[in-house]
């Protein structure tokens, strides 16, 4: 497993950073990508989409197109408002998405794609900020002391789906996808539970809807969580919270292998997958 602590320098030493990567078996390489610019503040975590050819190549292609275009950026549009860096983080989404949209796939292969969970930490009039940029089932949580874990993006996937066309109710879809055992679902719960990874859109697709933007002001304290479905796949949102409620030090690391440990027992939420976090606490 790939771990990573970050002591950033400038503005950003308001700021501690770790990550953590895990391939789904000890045989294959991780086709998650993640990217931690601990000198600009840029985080991102990106998935290739299941059952899709090339996926190491995609998620990958698409995480160094985005960081070689933030580092082309002028030092004072990296620094930049927050709605000014949603502005950017949407460019380079776009520019990611044409990169792999130009791949020579072969015509029996279904053209790839990849999710992304893109955030900016960012230092405006001595108050921190992160900016998000999301598409596909990647996430960004935000953990505050006092509070519930928040997720701050929705999926692009099937709950929200199926609450947009009445399916199910907000709750439901709540109570099916953070279910842990198969006895408190139903049949019909179960077959929604089924289609939990089932994504709507994603970067390289080109026809992805609006990209999801929002900047939000930091507290003290406060742990922002960028991950793969990997993580929120084994883990309900309450068990990320009590790894969270640790020592950030190696809080990245224990989430992936809490993941990592899940993935391999026989479980509901059991999933063998590539597994990425980053957390950033100011």
């Amino acid at each position: 497993m790939e771990t990573k602590r970050e002591t950033p320098p400038g503005y950003l030493k308001h700021f501690l950073i770790t990550s953590a990567n895990r391939a789904r078996d000890q045989r294959s390489q991780s086709e998650d990508y993640f990217l931690v610019d601990s000198h600009t503040g840029l985080l991102g975590v990106f998935d290739s989409v299941g059952g899709r050819d090339q996926g190491r190549l995609v998620s990958h292609l698409a995480g160094k197109t985005i960081a070689a275009a933030w580092q082309c950026l002028s030092p004072a549009q990296r620094q930049g408002s927050p709605a000014q860096l949603e502005a950017s983080l949407q460019v380079l989404i776009r520019q990611a998405d044409t990169a792999i949209a130009s791949l020579v796939i072969p015509q029996a292969q279904r053209r790839p794609a990849t999710t992304s969970a893109l955030s900016v930490l960012s230092w405006q009039a001595q108050e921190a900020y992160v900016t998000i940029a999301h598409i596909g089932d990647s996430r960004v949580y935000l953990l505050r002391e006092g509070q519930s874990l928040q997720c701050l993006t929705q999926d692009n996937g099937y709950f929200p789906f199926a609450v947009r066309h009445g399916r199910l109710t907000r709750e439901e879809a709540l109570r099916i996808e953070q279910a842990e055992n198969a006895s408190d679902l139903s049949p019909e719960d179960q077959a929604h539970f089924a289609r939990r990874n089932k994504i709507m859109c994603a970067v390289g697709w080109t026809d992805f809807p609006h990209i999801q933007m929002h900047s939000l002001a930091l507290m003290p304290g406060d742990c922002v969580l960028l991950c793969t479905d990997g993580v929120h796949d084994n883990l309900t949102d309450q068990e990320i919270e009590e790894v969270l409620r640790g020592s950030v030090e190696a809080s990245a690391q224990r989430l992936v292998s809490a993941a990592y440990h899940r993935s391999q027992q026989t479980h509901l939420r059991a999933k063998p997958d590539n597994i990425s976090a980053i957390i950033a606490q100011h």
